[in-house]
């Protein structure tokens, strides 16, 4: 979860930059990780289908309760007892004697790993490219 963490900060950093979001910071901080979030399930499931051990199927009607879900996990650990606050905190203490990364970059950075990862899996569960082998 520490990656989230330190996801959802660099994206809270984003979003009051932008004062979007004064009213409800931790949605600011959300947008990002949700997406991510969705990256690695696929990811993952994708990999497990691969390997014969599940079979899931992605529906078109499935899509609304599955994200409202997701948003609705989220916004429940993050709001949980003020967390967003002390995850905030602490990375804003370490943030000060560190190297300043701006928080595009870092948001970017993972998407772009995530999503790599993603079509990895989507080519091992189609035994596409080096995966046509096995």
């Amino acid at each position: 979860m520490r990656i989230y963490n330190y996801l959802f900060y660099k994206s809270y950093l984003l979003a009051q930059r932008s004062r979007n979001f004064d009213d409800i910071p931790v949605l600011g901080g959300m947008i990002f990780v949700i997406a991510c979030v969705m990256f690695n399930i696929f990811a993952i499931s994708f990999v497990l289908e691969g390997a014969g051990l599940i079979d899931i199927d992605f529906k078109e009607k499935y899509k609304y309760p599955f994200s409202f879900g997701l948003i609705g996990i989220l916004l429940f650990y993050y709001l949980y007892k003020g967390r967003y606050k002390k995850i905030v905190e602490k990375y804003s203490e370490s943030s000060k004697n560190g190297l300043q990364i701006h928080p595009i970059l870092v948001i970017i950075f993972y998407y772009l790993i995530s999503f790599f990862n993603m079509l990895i899996a989507g080519m091992y569960k189609n035994n596409d490219w080096i995966f046509s082998n096995l």
